[in-house]
């Protein structure tokens, strides 16, 4: 940079002034005056230092240089660990918004397996486990009921057909053997009558009296003969039938009572189970993290003494603090050059001198869901962290920057002394004899730096705020000859060969 001019002032004071000056009373205001010369001159030094475009205008300027080149992507995330113990809530609402958390541990305690992590409340599956008791006890007594009908109901069956059914056989013989004996001694006797009737001995009322009374103890005897006939055909098959229905009927009643039993002593069993659940003991060694939502305004699901804790709701994580990560949320503006396997670099709020290295261990494919209409589109991205020291734990906040891009050795300028117009890109440098409107061929940037392949020498000083100096109308148009050329511009040529037009400004 040419500075127009130089300024030189040393002035001698002497070290009595002060004390002359107070004696004569102007000391005060002879100061004040020396000390505003004093500053126009050095702000007079100092513009002139920084230079002008001739009309009081001032150009900020960068010198070209050359290094190693990083494109960049900086989101903020949490630390967790890629491997946690999870303890989750498993104790069932029962119809409430959740179980109420009566005593946990507290959060960065160091657990061994079988310690103490969190103690639900109970006391409504206590009032539950006393009325099941009652229900599984009168299913008992239920099912032991039916048995025993079912036992009766096999030995009505046995009783008859080993029993019943001859003795009642038995009786219908022996009536047919009394009719039988009947029905002779009423034959015999009518042959008797006959012989006396013939002889005049008894009238012919008294035979026919007789004569009746054979016929009665045939149609007597025919009657039993029937009954046993009926008995012998039908009505075992019938008694043996009824006790077999009875017998079905009271199996049936025994799987009822005993599903009835099964489905309520499961439900005893449950209920156990579930008061089981209210006391959670450490699976495994770690340090107590609390399952705490970090969505803002949501405080009901602040793990903590009198919290509601809903079915399957994550409480506890025991992490392994050798495997450590950032949970990172990437803007949908940088997602699509985040890949698997760049490096990162984070910077812990709490420890921000001690730079971490990591690795892009996953992106996910969809983003987060959008809790408010203009939210930004995320998505979630991992990045493991590479040696995590041994003061690092879960929750605290980091700064992540993941490198996409890395050239080593390259020209670079900033991103504001670049002028864009059509596919073409400028700079306005500084030469000896003024300045000089230059076309370069650029190549990634980092929101602050920007690759110059052509068009620039390391050394050279370029404006950063041309645009004061130049109007975008004045850019040179874009010769359609030479569209087809620039598509793919030759890199190894040399950089002032894309010079195109100069001007001094």
């Amino acid at each position: 940079m040419q500075i127009p001019f130089s300024f030189h002032y040393a002035p001698t004071l002497r070290t009595d002034l002060p004390r002359t000056l107070a004696r004569s009373g102007r000391g005060a205001i002879v100061l004040v005056v020396a000390a505003c010369i004093l500053a126009v001159l050095v702000i007079a030094v100092v513009i002139s230092m920084q230079g002008g475009n001739g009309n009081g205008q001032t150009i900020m300027l960068q010198t070209v240089e050359r290094g190693d080149f990083e494109a960049f992507v900086t989101e903020p995330g949490d630390i967790s660990s890629s491997s946690n113990v999870e303890i989750r809530c498993r104790v069932r609402s029962r119809g409430y918004s959740g179980t109420a958390i009566l005593k946990i541990c507290d959060e960065g305690t160091v657990v061994q397996p079988d310690d103490f992590l969190v103690q639900f409340d109970d006391s409504v599956l206590q009032q539950d486990l006393l009325a099941q008791k009652i229900v599984v006890t009168n299913d008992k007594a239920a099912l032991i009921q039916a048995q025993s009908n079912l036992e009766n109901a096999k030995r009505k069956l046995r009783e008859y057909e080993q029993g019943l059914f001859a003795l009642e056989r038995d009786m219908i013989s022996i009536e047919l053997f009394v009719a039988e004996e009947m029905h002779q001694r009423s034959v015999t006797y009518l042959e008797y009558s006959r012989r006396l009737h013939d002889r005049g001995y008894i009238t012919t009322t008294q035979l026919n009296a007789d004569q009746f009374a054979v016929e009665k103890a045939k149609k007597d005897l025919d009657s039993v003969k029937r009954k046993l006939n009926v008995y012998d055909m039908f009505t075992r098959d019938k008694m043996v039938g009824e006790y077999g229905a009875e017998i079905k009927k009271q199996e049936a009643n025994v799987e009822a009572a005993t599903y009835r039993l099964e489905l309520s002593e499961q439900k005893l069993a449950e209920i156990q189970e579930q008061i089981g659940f209210c006391m959670v003991l450490a699976p495994a060694p770690g340090q107590v993290v609390y399952a705490n939502e970090r969505e803002r305004n949501d405080a009901a699901k602040v793990i903590e003494e009198g919290a509601l804790i809903r079915e399957n709701q994550l409480i506890i994580q025991l992490p392994d603090l050798s495997k450590m990560q950032v949970d990172v949320k990437v803007n949908e503006s940088h997602v699509n050059r985040v890949k698997k396997g760049q490096p990162a670099r984070i910077i812990l709020d709490a420890d921000p001198g001690n730079v971490l290295e990591g690795t892009v261990d996953d992106v996910d494919p969809y983003p987060f869901p959008i809790r408010w209409h203009g939210a930004p589109m995320e998505y979630g991205t991992v990045v493991t962290i590479n040696n995590p020291p041994p003061t690092i734990r879960p929750g605290l906040r980091a700064k992540v920057k993941i490198v996409f891009e890395s050239l080593p050795d390259v020209l670079q300028v900033p991103l504001a002394s670049i002028m864009e117009k059509g596919d073409r890109h400028y700079c306005l440098v500084q030469e000896q004899n003024g300045w000089q409107l230059r076309q370069v061929v650029i190549g990634s940037n980092n929101n602050s730096q920007v690759v110059i392949h052509q068009g620039l020498s390391e050394g050279e000083q370029v404006a950063m705020t041309p645009f004061e100096f130049i109007k975008r109308s004045d850019l040179p148009e874009l010769d359609p000859s030479e569209a087809v050329a620039e598509q793919q511009p030759d890199r190894s040529a040399d950089s002032n060969a894309v010079v195109k037009r100069s001007s001094s400004l």
